[in-house]
């Protein structure tokens, strides 16, 4: 193992198993994957842990009234943990259970460190007191009597009475630690972010400290006190501890030493709810029993939905199994992750789901890997194109050769102001939001750089070959590292994309960031839907390309503009001349309201393509502004299919579905004609998608 990496361990709170797994576990858990998998990218050394806390009083109660025994109970619930997070191909490197017994004794090597310390001012830093007041059995904990409401002390999370407690516990002498957890906040050696979560940690020192209850004397399902058997340890010793005992603080094992004790950063993400626990309780315990105490802690905001609170009382809840199977994994962290900054409070919504689906997964990345790899393989024999590289000064990387290529031919090269250092930065600034639209950026001038250089207009000139192939190369590469730095969010599309273009399908490396990587002459992959399109419900559109077809049209197919169950429209009139136009009677003609019976939409074309067995029809997928449509068009004699690309059309957009060749059309789109050949009907400023045509 090198030890020139940057080593570092990432946490998540351990989920208690008092319930299912919700999506706030699903949301931290998703982050520190995400923020691992980065690291690893950009050739840190990284242990990402997680796990369930699985002692206590709830525990008890719950397994009692289902009847099982409370192990039964744990392992049912971690189990179920498990499952989620390969359901959102989580990949941790360890699952740290409090019932296992390399975390007992790693508590127990604890508790008698904390038993020996002596705070700043040389007394003990854990003593046995007597402790009164209102316990939330269901938080199992003391609330101080400003947080009840009233009347009859309600608990404010539970919204349960508490109940008036008096026993005697062991405590920590967090007050004696006042002044050194301020310094160590206020000199960032323990970074709190967000900023507004540091200010709230400092205020909580600045109205003092309290010393805090250790042990439990009502609990019997957990870690029992040594010196008094008839207690347990309390969670701040207990829960808290796994981040070191699941790393072998027990027996002073390698990966504690390596990754905690030796380690550059200890990074724990967390709740915005527990963050004076982490923040306060855990450092303190740490730093009186003589351990290294944590360097960064990030808190995660809270999600509503529909902008009310998640409550299952009132059945407004995000099911995280439910998330993950509508539109796979892929797409359930792409969403969490690019909806709002990583440590605010955001809504959830499934209409915003659906829609950055279809807007950014299907339209922007799909699109943008479909076109490339289809160019490719149409004008370059399916094979990964010569590069065409002019030479250029050493540590600048490729120049251009066709005017966009420079922003991403030169921009993995530019160390400290490329791509490359741009995305991971922000990852590690855990500002995944931030890094998505960065990358979503690229993504954007890609595709414009499609329309802007022509390749198809390119290919048409054998004088221009090297133009062409040039310009493929590098959108080719320019694919190939907009996989590598959205793996973090999207391992699996980034490992399709790698397929598709012939260097298999795996994991990227810290190797793939170099510009030039794919070999020329390399046979491509087979191109895939990689986002299929879908409606408002979530379900692959019907008649769209990427669903599955129920009915294939033959090569003896005639060209027709009708299924065999829907009516043949009237034949359409020659143009008649001008002179007969002006002498139609009022009997031709309709009124307005027959007219506004017509409803016309502008539309914008994110993806086409020639229709196999016709020499008219195009298949275009149109964005109009509330929906993504599929339209039949009979204009491939006018227009190339990827030129059509970014279009802004005028569509029929009330018409009722009918079939061209056995494909689905829902619309028309509106042109005139000159010498026979169709003519877009368009628009001569920026129109937005879905703009009414009066």
């Amino acid at each position: 193992m090198s030890t020139t990496k940057r080593v570092s361990v990432i946490t998540t709170p351990i989920y208690y198993v008092n319930d299912l797994p919700h999506v706030g576990h699903a949301y931290t858990t998703i982050a520190a994957d995400t923020l691992a998998r980065a690291r690893r990218l950009g050739g840190q050394d990284v242990f990402f842990l997680t796990g369930t806390d699985e002692h206590g009083q709830n525990i008890e109660r719950i397994a009692r009234e289902r009847g099982i025994s409370e192990q039964e109970h744990c392992d049912a619930i971690s189990a179920a943990f498990r499952s989620l997070w390969d359901r959102y191909d989580i990949r941790y490197d360890r699952f740290i259970r409090t019932t296992e017994d390399v975390h007992r004794r790693g508590v127990l090597k604890l508790w008698a460190r904390l038993r020996g310390a002596k705070t700043p001012d040389g007394r003990d830093a854990v003593y046995l007191g007597k402790y009164s007041g209102w316990y939330c059995p269901r938080c199992e904990g003391f609330k101080d009597e400003e947080e009840l409401r009233q009347p009859d002390n309600v608990c404010p999370d539970h919204e349960r009475p508490c109940e008036w407690t008096e026993e005697e516990n062991f405590f920590f002498r967090l007050s004696a630690y006042e002044g050194w957890l301020r310094e160590t906040i206020e000199s960032d050696r323990l970074r709190i972010r967000p900023d507004s979560r540091r200010n709230e940690i400092l205020g909580v020192i600045k109205q003092g400290l309290k010393d805090f209850s250790v042990s439990r004397a009502r609990v019997k399902w957990g870690i029992a006190v040594p010196e008094q058997p008839d207690h347990v340890l309390y969670v701040w010793v207990d829960a808290l501890s796994n981040y070191v005992t699941a790393l072998g603080f027990a027996d002073d094992g390698e990966a504690y030493r390596h990754y905690w004790a030796g380690g550059d950063e200890r990074l724990h993400l967390i709740g915005k709810d527990i963050i004076r626990f982490h923040c306060l309780y855990w450092p303190a315990i740490l730093h009186a029993a003589g351990v290294p105490v944590p360097t960064r802690e990030f808190a995660q905001g809270f999600i509503t939905r529909d902008g009310r609170k998640l409550s299952k009382t009132t059945g407004n809840v995000i099911d995280p199994v439910a998330l993950v199977q509508r539109l796979g994994p892929d797409a359930a962290r792409y969403f969490v992750l690019r909806e709002a900054p990583y440590g605010a409070d955001w809504d959830f919504t499934d209409s915003a789901f659906v829609g950055r689906y279809n807007a950014d997964l299907a339209n922007d990345l799909g699109n943008l890997v479909s076109r490339a790899l289809t160019m490719a393989a149409k004008y370059c024999d399916g094979k990964v194109p010569p590069r065409w590289e002019p030479s250029v000064p050493e540590g600048v990387g490729p120049a251009r050769a066709v005017d966009f290529t420079e922003m991403f031919a030169t921009s993995v090269c530019v160390p400290n102001d490329g791509l490359a250092a741009k995305v991971l930065g922000r990852y590690e600034d855990i500002d995944f939001s931030g890094a998505l639209t960065e990358l979503w950026g690229w993504i954007g001038q890609f595709n414009q750089a499609i329309v802007q250089a022509q390749p198809w207009s390119l290919a048409k000139d054998p004088a221009r070959r090297g133009e062409l192939e040039a310009f493929l190369y590098r959108l080719l590469e320019g694919v190939r590292l907009v996989a590598v730095l959205v793996s973090p969010v999207m391992p699996r599309a980034a490992s399709r994309i790698f397929g598709m273009l012939g260097v298999g399908e795996r994991e990227p490396t810290p190797g793939d960031l170099a510009w030039g990587r794919l070999e020329p002459g390399r046979p491509l992959g087979s191109i895939l839907p990689l986002f299929p399109r879908v409606d408002r419900d979530g379900e692959p559109k019907s008649g769209s390309e990427d669903a599955p077809a129920t009915k294939t049209a033959t090569k003896k197919q005639k060209e027709t503009p009708v299924s065999e169950t829907t009516p043949p429209p009237a034949p359409k009139p020659e143009a008649a001349p001008a002179a007969a136009a002006t002498a139609a009677t009022a009997g031709d003609r309709i009124d307005i309201a027959e007219f506004a019976k017509v409803e016309l939409r502008a539309a914008k074309i994110t993806a086409a393509e020639k229709i196999a067995g016709s020499k008219k029809l195009v298949r275009l997928q149109v964005d109009l502004g509330s929906d993504v449509r599929q339209v039949v068009a009979g204009i491939a004699d006018a227009y190339e299919a990827e030129a059509l690309v970014g279009k802004t059309v005028i569509v029929v957009a009330n018409l009722k579905p009918a079939k061209l060749m056995g494909v689905e059309s829902n619309g028309m789109v509106l042109a005139g004609s000159i010498d026979g050949k169709a003519v877009l009907c368009s628009f001569d400023a920026e129109v937005a998608p879905g703009t009414k045509v009066k």
